[in-house]
């Protein structure tokens, strides 16, 4: 009874050690890869910043996937040839769609700003915004929604918002009314 206690032990402790192993290599591989999509990330945003929010990158076993957006055959052709000449990547596989209006970070810092802007404009004429009138804006285009009270108002705000430097555009969707 004791030799089958013994090596039914010897036999847990081989398979724990192995197990070990095991998990030593996956989290080595695991550590590699998070490394690697770290490395391919810089090396995209490198050439070009707007890439940081455009192009995801995933990596497992040291091959490199990447999706999202390029503007171009050749900006996608750059973000693979960035990923390949990081050391340790062992294969790419390139799924990035070609979208020549794709936004990257500098349109949303844009985007972002002139969004202050024209808060800051409303603000300044109306008196901090008392109307509750919300500004959110795409590529230069104001989308403004919210409730004044009167007509004279509503044109006040619009006209205010159309000579914001960087409006290209003005979207009504506010309300009139109590």
């Amino acid at each position: 009874m004791s030799r089958v206690l013994a090596c039914s032990a010897a036999t847990l402790v081989v398979a724990l050690a192995a197990c070990t192993s095991q998990q030593q290599q996956s989290a080595s591989t695991g550590a590699n890869d998070a490394y690697l999509g770290t490395a391919v990330g810089a090396k995209i945003a490198g050439v070009d910043v707007d890439a940081v929010t455009r192009v995801h990158v995933s990596v497992d076993r040291g091959v490199v996937t990447l999706t999202g957006e390029a503007r171009s055959v050749q900006e996608k052709r750059r973000y693979e040839d960035a990923a390949k000449s990081v050391s340790g990547v062992t294969a790419v596989r390139d799924q990035i769609a070609i979208n020549p209006h794709a936004e990257g970070l500098r349109g949303q810092a844009a985007d972002a700003a002139l969004t202050a802007r024209v808060s800051a404009a409303i603000a300044g004429q109306a008196g901090v915004n008392a109307f509750h009138v919300q500004p959110s804006v795409h590529q230069g285009a104001v989308t403004l929604s919210g409730r004044v009270p009167t007509q004279s108002v509503h044109q006040t705000i619009l006209q205010t918002v159309r000579g914001v430097p960087g409006v290209k555009a003005v979207i009504d969707q506010i309300t009139v009314g109590p």
